[in-house]
């Protein structure tokens, strides 16, 4: 079954779709579609990540594939505004996404090739007040139905333990949205909106900002240090560049420890979740700015990313079948 991208209706060719009228490239039929849903509360780092993640994403796939990253439609001029000169020319955080009361969601879209196959990207950047304010069976969270990877964004400066740790430390958020109880939201309105003939689905959890638990390896405090100067942890190096798919004995480590550092958090309740939900998930851990920022501007170091195309990757890497 093919949808559109944009409303997730039923359409048989490219071009207008009669519902939405979002102008579908014919790239979206032809191609492997690979749709990815980037959720969260307020302030989890959602389209910092995006930013990020799709400028390293074009250099690696130049590197490691010989491939071009294409973009369809207005994705070009959007995320040249939205992200590029942001990020890369001003030095800049992003400004919110919009919530979906004020502006419809519009699907950020390139082709390229991977693993020797033509790929359709779809990236869904939706705003985390919409998982704090909408009914799970609302329309405008279709999308999360057909979304091959769902990903939930959990800042762990909002994990209370880590929160207790780092105070004073680094800026601790406040009144930006309960990550947990947005993770609940996403699931519950992905199963509302779940269909047969829909994609093998995946939830991917990703602890965003994770400079700030590395910094956690300079605190006397046990068991902070051997949990992050442990001698070839996953949780300080980043192959992702130089691995051309998705590094099936990497991902399984950083799992393994992932799992126990959310123990030791005291945040299993996440897993927890993702198991009620009955979806397969995977741990993830990210940096996209690799420092914590100023208060409205990037740190003096500049951007210094940390494992952002793991999640890339693993939704490429079981899309195409390549090993």
């Amino acid at each position: 079954m093919t949808v559109c991208p944009r409303c997730y209706q039923q359409v048989a060719r490219s071009g207008e779709c009669p519902n939405c009228h979002f102008d579908v490239p014919v790239e979206w039929l032809t191609s492997t579609q690979l749709a990815i849903a980037i959720t969260g509360a307020r302030t989890a780092g959602k389209s910092v990540l995006i930013g990020v993640m799709m400028d390293q994403f074009e250099y690696f796939l130049g590197q490691q594939h010989q491939s071009f990253l294409t973009p369809l439609g207005s994705t070009k001029e959007r995320f040249h505004q939205k992200y590029r000169v942001p990020l890369f020319e001003q030095r800049n955080l992003l400004r919110p996404t919009p919530p979906a009361r004020d502006e419809q969601l519009e699907p950020l879209l390139w082709s390229f090739e991977y693993g020797e196959q033509a790929v359709c990207l779809s990236i869904i950047d939706a705003a985390g007040e919409d998982f704090e304010s909408l009914a799970p069976s609302d329309a405008r969270f279709r999308y999360l139905g057909f979304s091959d990877l769902i990903v939930a964004m959990v800042d762990p400066l909002k994990v209370p333990g880590v929160a207790a740790v780092l105070e004073g430390v680094v800026t601790v958020p406040r009144g930006s949205g309960h990550d947990l109880e947005v993770m609940r939201s996403v699931l519950a309105a992905r199963a509302a909106h779940r269909q047969q003939g829909g994609p093998d689905q995946v939830l991917g959890i990703v602890l965003s900002k994770f400079d700030v638990l590395q910094r956690m390896r300079d605190l006397s405090a046990s068991p902070w240090q051997s949990i992050f100067n442990r001698p070839g942890s996953t949780l300080q190096r980043d192959p992702s560049m130089v691995s051309a798919f998705d590094n099936r004995n990497d991902a399984d480590l950083l799992q393994h420890e992932l799992n126990g550092l959310l123990g030791q958090l005291g945040a299993s309740m996440l897993l927890t979740a993702a198991s009620d939900a009955q979806i397969p998930y995977r741990l993830f851990a990210t940096s996209a700015l690799g420092a914590e920022p100023n208060a409205a501007t990037i740190g003096r170091g500049g951007i210094v990313p940390f494992r952002v195309l793991d999640v890339l990757q693993a939704a490429l890497t079981k899309k195409i079948g390549v090993r």
